[in-house]
């Protein structure tokens, strides 16, 4: 018998938690390993007697576990025992086995303390299993369980009312912190010099707190540790999607996130006026790029902890976001490029604040609920705690970015709603999104030799088309493109090939969508990109994902 026990300690009352960890429906969202539930009633507490079906999937092993509610002493003891049953050959043979779990809870309406018990009955195939890690699986996976359990359980913003955060008056609200430091570095006389030296400097590192005026060290000691409400397992299962499923989470991010952007009529103006600075069109291509590599650090394995690259990547794009404010608002004598963005027309405040609150949390939800909707499309096979830990790790980067914290989806079912919400009241064709579409298709298929340009277009508005909705595709001024391009990938294909350019394991034997993209992406599979003129940094993709995603082997 294979036993695996863990506990933790619940800031909640004994009584809420025993009814939320006896109800079966929750599982798949802190548990690693539980794909779905079935019975008639997954969102209620268990009952004595009561019979489900848990869907399971773990260390390549899938298949069910039937489980009865043996003995049930609600707020103490909940007794589970069931029959798992395998997919595969080797389970099939090995016939039915028996598992066990055990929950023990004492407290009081202060805290609870919760034990899990879990055990396997260790059979021919669970001794095989063992030996391949199986067993080591099991119990790590029972770890990660407990763990996010406590993390959910204690989170205050996943209880209780909230503010509709579709509701027009996020549109006034902005980012007073970041606000008041960008502001602590312009002088009397309107000089941003200081500012523009300070914001160039970040892309070296961390600045030194002792230089910087109260409003700026305050800014970097508010944003310097991550939100109480962080799941740290979550952040690992997300950093480890986006090592599987890299090469589709950048296509999805280019060829979906950034389109649903456009949509906001807003958003596309302040982007379509930034644009149109760029007489110089790698400024355009620096600005793409920027947004790539701010999600390599983010999605990096503690790329969110002290001091780490996607922390600082957050305090910089926020900082940015105020210094744009500051620009479109104001009339300032400087040669910084974004400066001439109030040549144009100071920004309309009347309407709301330029990168507000809802702008924000729209966005947020592009890099999140979007690429696990695309994902999904491309044929990237998610788990429940998947999906939720992806978006679960940019709710994180969204608080780091100032974003009201109880403006945050509270799972991924409420991102897809409130993206769709908030699509469905503001977003509108206008000539903004037209041009940021095209600069868009001309920004990747520039990339592409001119041999194969055309080829490389007619990939991209596949993929498009595949991820977008043709409304949101049409609004983008994205022609629909519904059939596969055999040729033109046969084309690029080869392109890449011979230049030594392609992701090994990408491309053969997968569905068109999913091969355009990895087409399209296998141009970013490179150490290191240029470095940009005003020495702003590299893009540097990190080994790990290089070998993995070319397919070579690990080495020691």
């Amino acid at each position: 018998m294979h036993r695996k026990v863990t506990s933790a300690v619940v800031a909640r009352p004994v009584d809420e938690v025993f009814d939320w960890v006896t109800t079966p429906g929750w599982w798949p969202q802190v548990s690693p390993t539980t794909l779905g539930i079935e019975t008639a009633d997954a969102n209620r507490p268990l009952r004595a007697g009561d019979r489900f079906r848990e869907q399971v999937w773990i260390h390549g092993w899938r298949g069910h576990i039937d489980w009865t509610v043996e003995l049930l002493e609600r707020s103490n003891r909940c007794v589970l025992t069931g029959v798992s049953s395998g997919e595969g050959i080797v389970s099939r043979l090995a016939g039915h086995d028996a598992v066990r779990m055990e929950l023990t809870l004492s407290g009081d309406a202060q805290q609870t303390h919760v034990t899990r018990e879990l055990s396997y009955h260790v059979g021919i195939a669970e001794a095989v299993g063992d030996l391949l890690g199986f067993g080591e699986a099991f119990d790590a996976a029972a770890e990660i369980t407990i763990a996010t359990m406590v993390s959910v359980l204690e989170n205050p913003l996943l209880r209780g009312s909230r503010p509709d955060a579709a509701d027009e008056s996020w549109l006034h609200e902005a980012d007073p912190l970041a606000d008041e430091a960008v502001r602590s570095l312009v002088s009397p006389s309107g000089d941003v010099s200081a500012l523009e030296r300070f914001i160039g400097s970040l892309y070296r590192g961390a600045p030194r707190s002792d230089d910087l005026p109260e409003p700026m060290r305050r800014f970097f000691e508010v944003t310097a540790t991550l939100p109480s409400w962080t799941c740290q397992p979550r952040l690992n299962a997300a950093s480890d999607v986006f090592l599987d499923w890299g090469i589709l989470a950048v296509g999805a991010h280019i060829c979906a996130s950034l389109p649903e952007t456009y949509v906001m009529p807003r958003v596309a103006k302040l982007l379509n006026l930034t644009r149109q600075l760029d007489a110089d069109p790698t400024h355009a291509d620096r600005r793409i790029w920027f947004t790539v590599r701010m999600c390599f650090d983010v999605l990096a394995r503690n790329g969110m902890g002290p001091r780490g690259e996607g922390l600082l990547a957050l305090q910089r794009l926020r900082l940015i976001h105020a210094m744009v404010r500051l620009f479109v608002q104001h009339r300032l004598d400087t040669p910084q490029r974004l400066s001439k963005l109030a040549t144009f027309a100071l920004w309309d405040t009347e309407n709301g604040q330029p990168i507000s609150q809802l702008e924000l949390l729209h966005t947020l939800l592009t890099f999140s609920h979007v690429v696990v909707r695309a994902l999904e499309k491309l044929g990237a096979v998610l788990t429940p705690y998947q999906c939720e830990s992806y978006i679960h790790l940019w709710n994180v980067a969204g608080a780091q970015l100032g974003i009201r914290p109880q403006l945050l989806p509270r799972g991924a079912p409420d991102a897809a709603r409130m993206f769709e919400t908030i699509k469905g009241r503001y977003a509108q064709a206008t000539a903004e999104a037209r041009e940021l579409g095209r600069a868009l298709i001309w920004f990747w298929t520039g990339l592409f030799p001119e041999k194969v340009r055309s080829e490389a277009r007619d990939l991209m508005q596949f993929v498009i088309a595949q991820l977008l909705s043709p409304e949101t595709a049409a609004m983008n001024g994205l022609s629909d493109l519904p059939e596969f391009p055999a040729p033109a990938a046969k084309a690029v294909k080869e392109c890449l090939d011979a230049a030594g350019r392609l992701c090994s394991g990408a491309i053969q034997d997968v569905a068109g969508a999913r091969q355009a993209t990895a087409l399209i992406i296998s141009l970013l599979i490179r150490a290191k990109t240029q470095t940009f003129e005003d020495q702003s940094g590299t893009f540097d993709i990190p080994q790990e994902l290089y070998e993995r995603w070319r397919g070579i082997p690990a080495t020691a």
